[in-house]
């Protein structure tokens, strides 16, 4: 199996809770992606999902988005043909993909966000299972849009407090990790 991380904004795979993230899932046999995603300070969707597509997703990933990369998951999901798959998608402090939802009014969108939002059904449609990771002190992504996609999603939400936007300050994730041991074969 293998985990694809999609980092957020402003960032890269070097930096955050990224690296302990991957070191963790390589220690328990998984094959770790994380690509170095073009443009992080000012977003272009498109060019986003043509990286997520460099990965090939499929029956045996598990699809992590944090932030902004969270959305460009939901995204990509959006745009998949019927036959593909994933087997997990986590997203951490990920927002409703809704234009009155969007944290900083006046910074470009590029296609992240619409007047709509999601397509729940369509994204539901590759995956059935859905964990949400929202903390209640989030500066940027309010509460209210992570319980949004996790009742969206059918997802299992879990609700932190003191992790903020899990970013800066946040170098590990135990619940995360937990979350990948579940996938494991019994031995």
């Amino acid at each position: 199996m293998k985990i694809i991380l999609i980092h957020g904004k402003d960032t890269d795979p070097t930096k955050k809770w990224y690296p302990w993230f991957a070191a963790e899932a390589e220690k328990l046999g998984y094959t770790f992606i994380a690509p170095f995603l073009p443009k992080a300070a000012d977003p272009v969707m498109q060019e986003w999902l043509t990286e997520i597509d460099k990965t090939h997703p499929g029956a045996d990933s598990i699809l992590v988005g944090h932030s902004r990369g969270g959305v460009a998951v939901l995204r990509w999901l959006e745009a998949q043909p019927a036959d593909v798959h994933v087997k997990k998608v986590i997203l951490i402090a990920t927002n409703s993909g809704r234009l009155a939802d969007k944290a900083i009014p006046e910074e470009s969108n590029y296609g992240f966000y619409t007047e709509a939002g999601y397509d729940f059904n369509k994204i539901k449609s590759h995956c059935k299972n859905f964990i949400m990771f929202h903390s209640t002190d989030d500066p940027w992504v309010p509460f209210s849009a992570g319980e949004f996609n996790a009742k969206g999603l059918n997802a299992k939400f879990l609700k932190f407090n003191g992790y903020m936007h899990f970013g800066h300050g946040v170098e590990t994730i135990p619940e995360l990790l937990d979350e990948i041991k579940m996938l494991l074969p019994k031995v």
